[in-house]
């Protein structure tokens, strides 16, 4: 049996919850597949806080819950057919992801260190900590989950690596990542490695009052706590944009890791261990935009060379 985490859980209950309204009150076999089509036309058109329609990847997500929920029903014996599987799951019209260039993302890169060291010399230990996400993100690719969720034992300054074993959900809540491949050891370059140093540094200095034999989260706020998502989300659109990063989104700078690597010619399964996917094959169907990219920094790399004076 797949185990499936408590927030994971949780979400798929709520996006079928979705249906109460129209089928709730009756019996899984008379509920007819035109029901489950009124259910996600008036979604798509009225549902949601604002009345203004769902977007595609909740109905999405909503029909997927619906009919695993349906399934449970059917394989238990409760019902004898699954009304969802007379309805096509809605295409979810998802935003193509955006990446930044090689010089874009050092603009990037530069302008992080810059406010995390900035923030840290004011004592604005929150914002510094948004700001080393941003470095920590660029440089190795790691989830935002990932990220937040890092304590200083995951820290191996003398090898220079960072361990990934667990991951800040949603809700705030610390779990596991979000596959078994995405536990996982890190490599981290010298100039990040002194960022992570300095932290820890102040942090030491700062909290005294913390027991620094047990571990602490690397990311944190005022009170030396574990810094808010939420709060960092707020943070980080009004930090992009002022960079001239309109739009970016955080998980962005994980897609431009990814880019950036492969078009430099790094192997594809290197990238896929940073990244913590399961397979080489998943790697290749989220960033065979960057093979292109790799064939052209290889025949230039044998072109100076091969006719070179």
């Amino acid at each position: 049996m797949q185990y499936v985490q408590p927030y994971t859980a949780r979400k798929a209950e709520q996006k079928a919850l979705l249906f109460a309204p129209w089928i709730a009150e009756t019996p899984l076999d008379k509920i007819e597949p035109a029901l489950i089509s009124e259910a996600l036309m008036h979604l798509g058109a009225k549902g949601g806080r604002s009345r203004k329609g769902l977007s595609t990847a909740t109905l999405r997500a909503a029909h997927l819950a619906g009919s695993q929920a349906a399934d449970w029903a059917v394989t238990r014996g409760l019902a004898s057919k699954n009304p969802f599987k007379g309805v096509a799951r809605p295409r979810a019209n998802y935003r193509q992801s955006q990446f930044l260039t090689q010089g874009q993302a050092n603009k990037l890169a530069r302008a992080a260190s810059r406010s995390f060291n900035k923030c840290l010399a004011s004592g604005d230990v929150t914002r510094a900590s948004y700001s080393l996400a941003v470095c920590l993100a660029i440089a190795t690719g790691l989830r935002r989950g990932e990220i937040f969720a890092l304590d200083w034992d995951d820290f191996n300054e003398k090898t220079m690596r960072i361990s990934v074993s667990k991951a800040i959900k949603g809700d705030g809540s610390l779990g596991r990542p979000k596959t078994v491949a995405s536990v996982r050891n890190v490599a981290i370059g010298e100039k990040l490695c002194k960022l992570l140093q300095k932290m820890r540094a102040w942090q030491e200095e700062h909290f005294p009052e913390k027991d620094w034999s047990q571990s602490a989260f690397i990311m944190c706020g005022e009170d030396g706590g574990i810094a808010s998502l939420n709060a960092f989300e707020h943070w980080w659109r009004a930090w992009a944009n002022r960079g001239g990063w309109n739009g970016l989104r955080f998980h962005e700078l994980r897609h431009t890791h990814a880019t950036l690597l492969i078009s430099n010619g790094t192997d594809v399964k290197t990238v896929q261990m940073r990244l913590g996917h399961s397979s080489a094959e998943v790697t290749m169907s989220c960033y065979a935009h960057a093979l292109p990219m790799a064939d052209g920094s290889a025949a230039s790399m044998l072109d100076s060379t091969l006719f070179s004076r």
